[in-house]
């Protein structure tokens, strides 16, 4: 079965400058959960972001986390 969206955006929004993760599948959503992402449930959209209250070098290493398992899960 095809995936309905191969692609993800990990990236730091330069209006909230929250580190943000959209696009991906499910089996992309899950894996970020599991990376330690919090899911953003909106009406047209769903997208993950870092935990509050992390330091940058954290926020840094989940994401580096979330990209490595997201690669082997390829």
């Amino acid at each position: 079965m095809p995936r309905t969206d191969r692609f993800l955006d990990i990236r730091r929004d330069p209006l909230s400058d929250e580190l943000l993760a959209r696009g991906g599948d499910s089996e992309a959503h899950s894996i970020l959960q599991r990376a330690g992402f919090v899911a953003v449930v909106r009406v047209h959209e769903t997208y993950h972001r870092a935990p509050t209250g992390l330091a940058e070098d954290d926020e840094s290493r989940l994401a580096t986390d979330a990209v490595a398992r997201l690669r082997a899960a390829a």
